[in-house]
């Protein structure tokens, strides 16, 4: 989110690792803490919900809004993974990443669970929602 909204030029695609973190600094105190988290459960939230193709109009509206660049945010995601893999992540970082939060109505609708109908007379399935239940499905994973 930092570098989204940083001065740092969408087309070059090296940099090196002080000018990154002076980009990073630099988006960090325009968005501020809060929004800079905000803004990141966002886009996990909409990552999660794309993965299983689950975003809807509303949802991807928003995002588009926030993001109207997609070249940018795409750069912006390359460079911050670079940084991630010189400088690593504090634990604290780490684990606030994993979560997601939905821009508009979630198809699970507090629920935690989707309903699909795959046919016409089969019964109905859920799966778990991938962003509010995704705390349960990284603990089944590693079970």
């Amino acid at each position: 989110m930092a570098l989204y909204v940083s001065d740092m030029p969408t087309g070059r695609r090296r940099h090196s690792a002080e000018q990154l973190r002076d980009w990073i600094a630099q988006g960090f105190e325009r968005l501020g803490r809060e929004e800079t988290a905000r803004w990141g459960a966002f886009l996990r939230g909409h990552r999660l919900l794309d993965l299983n193709g689950l975003v809807s109009v509303q949802i991807q509206q928003r995002h588009e809004q926030r993001f109207p660049k997609a070249g940018r945010l795409v750069a912006a995601d390359q460079q911050a993974a670079s940084s991630v893999y010189r400088d690593r992540m504090s634990e604290e970082t780490r684990l606030r990443n994993h979560v997601g939060e939905v821009d508009g109505d979630c198809p699970c609708r507090g629920t935690r669970r989707i309903r699909m109908h795959l046919e016409e007379g089969c019964d109905s399935l859920a799966m778990m929602c991938p962003v509010h239940a995704a705390a349960t499905i990284r603990q089944m994973a590693r079970a």
